[in-house]
């Protein structure tokens, strides 16, 4: 299959919560903005997605919180923990170096889904044949 873009969508019943969140909190941008469906995008049109929709006849239950974690990835993962600490967010892992090349903390947003921000650096040479 060939595809020049994935969303990933979260059913959710907290709406409100998560265009918050993901906006106000994280500073996405708003890319789709109606009462079923809300899109966030990391930069201009065409940059990657994700996207919460209430539950309805084709994906009537919510997501259940766990299981799921979304990666994204700054320019300084220290400076935006701290950005997030001040406003209040939980962090539930402090900026850690991950040997497979990321500095990286871990927050969880308002559906339960892991949310892990990170910045690139070197990875460890037991990692570096994993890179494709």
């Amino acid at each position: 299959m060939h595809s020049d873009q994935i969303v990933p969508i979260v059913t959710t019943t907290k709406m409100r919560e998560s265009r918050a969140f993901y906006l106000d909190v994280l500073g996405l941008q708003l890319s789709f903005d109606h009462d079923h469906y809300l899109g966030v995008r990391a930069g201009d049109k065409g940059s990657p997605e994700l996207g919460f929709m209430r539950p309805d006849a084709d994906s009537p239950d919510p997501f259940a919180g766990k299981g799921i974690t979304f990666a994204i990835r700054v320019k300084d993962a220290d400076r935006e923990c701290e950005r997030l600490r001040q406003l209040g967010v939980p962090i539930l892992l402090e900026p850690t170096d991950m040997a497979w090349g990321s500095r990286a903390f871990l927050i969880q947003d308002p559906n339960g889904v892991m949310v892990f921000v990170s910045h690139p650096i070197p990875v460890a040479v037991e990692y570096q044949a994993c890179l494709r």
